[in-house]
């Protein structure tokens, strides 16, 4: 007989307890654990036969050639690390609305048209409804399924019919597994359901994205096993607002993490942007105070991108600190340093910091360009137009290398900048005379700033 037992997993991190508790003792969170039933059978006896395990010589292995074929989007491609690989299981995260079923209804109809039968799966919504996405996105391959489906079981079912070379499940929260007690969307529905779709894909070979929804802290919802899974994690970044969508890799067992790629939303959807730099720095208004170019990377590519600072009169209570694109400690720590190395009386200020465009970044060489942007505005003096930058800040006011400067340089040489303000320990390596390197903040400041004459 099967024996029944009650256990309480957290949503948000996947902690069992045998108890009910308001707050997961793991992650913290409140409200996140619900009631899991599980039926096990009881363990083998010990004197009961077990099938020998075999080892082999990691040394005589062959090493697998990984074949791939192509989403049909370059930028994609070079974000997964050559395209897709056959037998991955990858998820799609992303905020409602931000273009996800857009873009994947795009690579299947290209995948359909280049590679083999595709299928589509929604549980979200209707043939209908994907039926008009489709005129308006111009899908007309005569190998791509659409199917309207929750059930893991039909689905698999309808797979084996079909025998697909690529699955889109749209999406993994409205999956439900019968053989599990719960509500779609819990834990253990999409714990269930996604290991049934990456048993399914590594035994026949095809290729599965699962689009995931995110919580209002911008995590995947369900259990962090999810995320361990899968081969490939995929975030849509990117404001509502904005016109333009960021995929970033976040985890690639085939290629490098943190690789973008970056589209821009149009009537016919969504559009590659093969060159971020230029359209990051489209609308940039040269000769305007508290504006600084960092010469950045996205992934490993590299990125030209605008660095925007207000400092202000401190008006009412204490002063403020305000940014959505950078790390806010990143801006107190920046902020601090300026105070201490340059005695501006920013604790009566506040300051105001942003990307333009919206980009997200939390990389060590937006140091010196956000500095820059904070003295510039605080002065009320531009940051010569021919100038960009990277470095890191230290807690004594120094400039350190960060990585792949080479790279950065040449971006920011390649899109008309004469001047690239680096760490001193690469100007000694390359002594080009479009190259200024800075040892301290203070120096920094010198050499970017425009002097004034009387």
């Amino acid at each position: 007989m099967p024996r029944v037992s009650i256990n309480y997993v957290c949503s948000s991190c996947g902690f069992q307890s045998p108890k009910w508790y308001g707050r997961c003792p793991e992650c913290g969170e409140w409200n996140t654990l619900s009631e899991q039933i599980d039926e096990t059978n009881s363990r083998k006896s010990r004197g009961a036969l077990i099938e020998p395990v075999s080892a082999v010589r990691l040394s005589e292995v062959e090493p697998e050639k990984v074949g791939r074929f192509s989403s049909g989007l370059t930028e994609l491609d070079r974000t997964l690390g050559g395209g897709f690989v056959p037998g991955s299981l990858l998820l799609m995260a992303g905020e409602p609305g931000i273009g996800k079923s857009t873009l994947l209804l795009s690579v299947a109809d290209n995948v359909a048209g280049s590679f083999g039968r595709v299928l589509y799966v929604s549980g979200e919504e209707s043939v209908g409804q994907v039926k008009i996405r489709a005129d308006r996105l111009g899908v007309r391959s005569p190998d791509l399924y659409f199917a309207c489906e929750r059930d893991i079981d039909r689905i698999l079912e309808l797979c084996n019919q079909l025998n697909p070379s690529f699955l889109v499940i749209d999406s993994i929260q409205t999956c439900e597994d019968a053989s599990v007690q719960s509500l779609p969307g819990s834990s253990a529905q999409i714990r269930a359901c996604a290991a049934g779709f990456h048993e399914y894909a590594k035994t026949k070979n095809v290729t599965c994205v699962l689009v995931g929804h995110t919580v209002k802290t911008g995590d995947i919802a369900g259990p962090r096993l999810l995320e361990h899974l899968v081969d490939t994690v995929l975030y849509f970044e990117g404001d509502l607002g904005q016109f333009y969508r960021i995929v970033r890799a976040k985890k690639n067992r085939f290629g490098a993490t943190d690789e973008v790629a970056v589209f821009r939303m149009g009537e016919s959807g969504l559009l590659e942007i093969k060159n971020p730099s230029e359209f990051f720095l489209s609308e940039r208004v040269e000769d305007r105070s508290g504006c600084c170019v960092w010469a950045g990377l996205q992934g490993i590519k590299p990125v030209l991108m605008e660095v925007e600072a207000l400092v202000t009169p401190c008006t009412y209570g204490g002063a403020s600190r305000i940014t959505g694109e950078i790390d806010y400690q990143k801006l107190l720590l920046i902020a601090a340093v300026l105070e201490k190395k340059m005695c501006l009386g920013l604790d009566k200020m506040d300051i105001f910091l942003k990307i333009a465009g919206g980009a997200k970044v939390n990389e060590p060489g937006i140091d010196l360009p956000c500095a820059l942007a904070i003295v510039s505005s605080h002065y009320d003096i531009p940051v010569k137009r021919e100038v960009a930058c990277c470095g890191e800040i230290g807690l004594t006011g120094e400039v350190r290398m960060v990585p792949r400067m080479e790279e950065r340089v040449k971006e920011a040489l390649r899109l008309g900048f004469t001047q690239v303000i680096v760490p001193r320990g690469f100007s000694e390596v390359d002594q080009s005379p479009n190259i200024i390197g800075v040892s301290t903040i203070e120096e920094a400041v010198r050499n970017a700033l425009i002097v004034k004459t009387s």
